[in-house]
């Protein structure tokens, strides 16, 4: 089995192990958990600033679709709004921006965020959703031999489940 996408959190340790085994896959980061971050990030360093300030809010929420953007503007967008954030003296806001900028114009590939070509899948709410599925099967944590007798039967149900639509 070879995938072609890994959708995930921002676990850098993950998308670099999967890049080693299975060179050509393709990284896509969740955006909920992008704009979450961002949300935290801006309670801690500015939350007053942007909630107090209907500019700097825009500007905040311009950062939080940069996924949804053309890479190519990102920068010029992210230097346009630190300009004007040092024009008119966001302190608090310049500290959110510097955050960012360490954190996901640096430390992150850019192509792993940001889905302006491709809209297709942005959250991986559907690995979360079944990973909370499998925690409820077990009330404690499974040996190997019973997570993959548990994964086989969970595959047989869907297989046939699936059958029975296509089907009806």
């Amino acid at each position: 089995v070879t995938p072609k996408i890994l959708h995930c959190d921002f676990e850098k340790s993950i998308s670099n192990a999967s890049i080693k085994i299975f060179h050509n896959i393709t990284i896509k980061y969740c955006v909920w958990h992008y704009k979450r971050s961002l949300e935290v990030q801006k309670n801690k360093l500015c939350y007053n600033e942007v909630e107090n300030n209907h500019k700097i809010y825009l500007l905040y929420k311009a950062i939080t679709n940069f996924p949804f953007i053309n890479p190519e503007y990102i920068f010029d967008i992210y230097n346009h709004i630190k300009i004007i954030c040092q024009i008119y003296n966001y302190f608090n806001f310049l500290n959110f921006l510097e955050y960012f900028n360490k954190t996901y114009l640096y430390k992150y590939d850019i192509q792993y965020w940001n889905y302006y070509n491709d809209i297709n899948h942005i959250t991986n709410n559907a690995s979360e959703s079944f990973n909370n599925y499998l925690k409820k099967l077990f009330y404690k944590k499974p040996s190997l031999y019973e997570l993959i007798y548990h994964l086989k039967r969970e595959e047989s149900l869907s297989y046939n489940n699936y059958k029975r639509k296509i089907e009806n």
